[in-house]
Protein backbone atom coordinates (compact mmCIF):
# COMPACT_ATOMS: atom_id res chain seq x y z
CA UNK A 1 0.00 0.00 0.00
CA UNK A 2 1.44 3.33 -0.95
CA UNK A 3 1.59 5.96 2.07
CA UNK A 4 -1.05 8.40 0.47
CA UNK A 5 -3.39 5.60 0.04
CA UNK A 6 -3.08 4.47 4.05
CA UNK A 7 -4.80 7.86 4.71
CA UNK A 8 -7.56 7.66 1.83
CA UNK A 9 -8.44 4.15 3.43
CA UNK A 10 -8.41 5.13 6.56
CA UNK A 11 -8.83 8.45 6.94
CA UNK A 12 -8.87 10.24 10.79
CA UNK A 13 -10.38 12.70 12.02
CA UNK A 14 -7.61 15.46 11.77
CA UNK A 15 -7.51 14.28 8.26
CA UNK A 16 -10.92 15.91 8.23
CA UNK A 17 -9.92 18.72 9.94
CA UNK A 18 -7.11 19.43 7.28
CA UNK A 19 -9.44 19.12 4.92
CA UNK A 20 -12.36 21.69 6.09
CA UNK A 21 -9.43 24.03 6.96
CA UNK A 22 -8.04 24.23 3.63
CA UNK A 23 -11.71 24.58 2.08
CA UNK A 24 -12.11 27.05 4.35
CA UNK A 25 -9.22 29.49 2.77
CA UNK A 26 -10.24 28.46 -0.64
CA UNK A 27 -13.85 29.50 0.44
CA UNK A 28 -12.64 33.16 1.86
CA UNK A 29 -9.79 33.69 -0.95
CA UNK A 30 -12.00 32.80 -4.39
CA UNK A 31 -10.14 35.94 -6.35
CA UNK A 32 -7.09 34.49 -5.61
CA UNK A 33 -5.11 33.66 -8.48
CA UNK A 34 -1.88 34.15 -10.43
CA UNK A 35 -2.19 36.79 -13.76
CA UNK A 36 -0.10 35.77 -16.92
CA UNK A 37 1.39 38.07 -19.06
CA UNK A 38 0.85 37.96 -22.66
CA UNK A 39 4.44 39.44 -23.82
CA UNK A 40 6.64 37.44 -25.97
CA UNK A 41 9.20 37.13 -23.75
CA UNK A 42 9.69 35.98 -20.40
CA UNK A 43 11.89 35.63 -17.34
CA UNK A 44 11.37 32.23 -15.29
CA UNK A 45 12.60 31.92 -11.85
CA UNK A 46 13.17 28.94 -10.26
CA UNK A 47 13.15 27.82 -6.53
CA UNK A 48 14.18 24.65 -4.96
CA UNK A 49 13.49 23.36 -1.49
CA UNK A 50 13.67 20.04 0.16
CA UNK A 51 12.32 18.60 3.39
CA UNK A 52 15.14 15.86 3.85
CA UNK A 53 13.82 14.99 7.44
CA UNK A 54 10.52 13.75 6.94
CA UNK A 55 11.96 10.78 5.72
CA UNK A 56 14.01 9.21 8.31
CA UNK A 57 14.56 6.52 6.69
CA UNK A 58 16.10 7.50 3.41
CA UNK A 59 17.38 10.74 4.30
CA UNK A 60 21.21 10.78 4.56
CA UNK A 61 22.31 14.25 4.30
CA UNK A 62 20.44 17.64 3.88
CA UNK A 63 23.06 18.84 1.59
CA UNK A 64 22.03 15.98 -0.73
CA UNK A 65 18.51 16.12 -0.23
CA UNK A 66 18.75 19.70 -1.40
CA UNK A 67 20.86 18.74 -4.13
CA UNK A 68 18.82 16.34 -5.65
CA UNK A 69 15.97 19.01 -5.02
CA UNK A 70 18.20 21.04 -7.40
CA UNK A 71 18.77 18.37 -10.10
CA UNK A 72 14.78 18.08 -10.47
CA UNK A 73 14.09 21.59 -10.43
CA UNK A 74 16.72 22.33 -13.49
CA UNK A 75 15.15 19.22 -15.10
CA UNK A 76 11.86 20.75 -14.82
CA UNK A 77 13.29 24.30 -15.95
CA UNK A 78 14.60 22.27 -18.92
CA UNK A 79 11.14 21.25 -20.08
CA UNK A 80 9.49 24.07 -19.39
CA UNK A 81 11.87 26.12 -21.81
CA UNK A 82 11.57 23.75 -24.73
CA UNK A 83 7.60 23.75 -24.48
CA UNK A 84 7.93 27.43 -24.33
CA UNK A 85 9.75 27.42 -27.55
CA UNK A 86 7.57 25.68 -29.32
CA UNK A 87 5.05 28.12 -28.53
CA UNK A 88 7.08 30.82 -29.33
CA UNK A 89 7.81 32.31 -26.08
CA UNK A 90 11.75 33.55 -25.81
CA UNK A 91 12.89 32.55 -21.98
CA UNK A 92 15.62 34.92 -21.25
CA UNK A 93 18.19 33.36 -19.97
CA UNK A 94 20.05 32.07 -17.74
CA UNK A 95 17.34 31.56 -15.25
CA UNK A 96 17.67 31.93 -11.63
CA UNK A 97 17.43 28.99 -9.59
CA UNK A 98 17.15 30.26 -5.61
CA UNK A 99 17.98 27.67 -3.41
CA UNK A 100 18.36 27.95 0.41
CA UNK A 101 21.15 25.33 0.53
CA UNK A 102 24.57 27.01 1.12
CA UNK A 103 26.18 23.32 1.00
CA UNK A 104 24.22 22.29 -2.03
CA UNK A 105 25.36 25.83 -3.85
CA UNK A 106 28.64 25.15 -2.94
CA UNK A 107 28.73 21.62 -4.18
CA UNK A 108 27.33 23.27 -7.80
CA UNK A 109 30.04 25.62 -8.11
CA UNK A 110 32.77 23.62 -6.97
CA UNK A 111 34.48 21.88 -9.84
CA UNK A 112 36.07 18.84 -7.91
CA UNK A 113 34.17 15.65 -6.37
CA UNK A 114 34.83 14.51 -3.03
CA UNK A 115 34.05 11.45 -1.88
CA UNK A 116 30.71 12.65 0.01
CA UNK A 117 29.66 13.46 -3.02
CA UNK A 118 30.35 10.55 -5.00
CA UNK A 119 26.54 9.79 -4.69
CA UNK A 120 25.35 12.28 -6.23
CA UNK A 121 27.62 12.45 -9.12
CA UNK A 122 25.54 12.12 -11.56
CA UNK A 123 23.13 15.24 -10.04
CA UNK A 124 26.39 17.32 -9.91
CA UNK A 125 27.77 16.88 -13.49
CA UNK A 126 24.07 17.59 -15.18
CA UNK A 127 23.52 20.55 -12.72
CA UNK A 128 26.93 21.96 -13.15
CA UNK A 129 26.91 21.64 -16.80
CA UNK A 130 23.67 23.68 -17.62
CA UNK A 131 25.02 26.62 -15.22
CA UNK A 132 28.74 26.45 -17.23
CA UNK A 133 26.38 26.73 -20.56
CA UNK A 134 24.46 29.75 -19.33
CA UNK A 135 21.33 28.14 -18.96
CA UNK A 136 20.81 28.71 -15.22
CA UNK A 137 22.07 30.90 -12.51
CA UNK A 138 22.15 29.33 -9.10
CA UNK A 139 21.81 31.99 -6.11
CA UNK A 140 21.44 31.78 -2.69
CA UNK A 141 17.85 32.69 -1.29
CA UNK A 142 17.48 32.69 2.96
CA UNK A 143 14.63 30.13 4.57
CA UNK A 144 12.52 32.72 5.28
CA UNK A 145 12.30 34.13 2.21
CA UNK A 146 11.88 30.86 0.09
CA UNK A 147 8.71 30.91 -1.79
CA UNK A 148 8.27 27.09 -1.77
CA UNK A 149 8.04 27.07 2.09
CA UNK A 150 4.14 28.05 1.36
CA UNK A 151 4.01 24.46 0.34
CA UNK A 152 6.12 22.55 2.86
CA UNK A 153 5.64 24.20 6.25
CA UNK A 154 3.04 25.82 8.43
CA UNK A 155 2.91 29.14 7.89
CA UNK A 156 1.55 32.11 10.08
CA UNK A 157 -0.75 34.43 8.35
CA UNK A 158 2.03 37.66 7.55
CA UNK A 159 4.63 34.86 6.26
CA UNK A 160 1.76 33.06 4.51
CA UNK A 161 0.98 36.55 2.59
CA UNK A 162 4.42 37.42 2.20
CA UNK A 163 4.97 34.28 0.57
CA UNK A 164 2.50 34.15 -1.51
CA UNK A 165 2.58 37.61 -3.22
CA UNK A 166 6.53 36.63 -3.74
CA UNK A 167 4.70 34.24 -5.88
CA UNK A 168 2.40 36.63 -7.78
CA UNK A 169 -0.74 35.17 -6.57
CA UNK A 170 -3.00 38.07 -5.83
CA UNK A 171 -6.76 38.42 -5.20
CA UNK A 172 -8.31 39.34 -8.51
CA UNK A 173 -11.20 41.22 -6.70
CA UNK A 174 -9.21 43.32 -5.09
CA UNK A 175 -8.21 47.42 -6.40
Amino acid sequence: MKFRDKFMQQPKRSHWEAAMRLVRYIKTNPGQGILLSNKKSLELEAFCDSDWAAYPNTRRSSAEAEYRSMAGVVVEVIWLVGVLKELNVNVATPVKLHCDSKAALQIAANPIFHERTKHIEIDCHFVRERIKSGMILSTYVNTNQQPTGILTKGLGAASHHMLLSKLGVFNVYSD
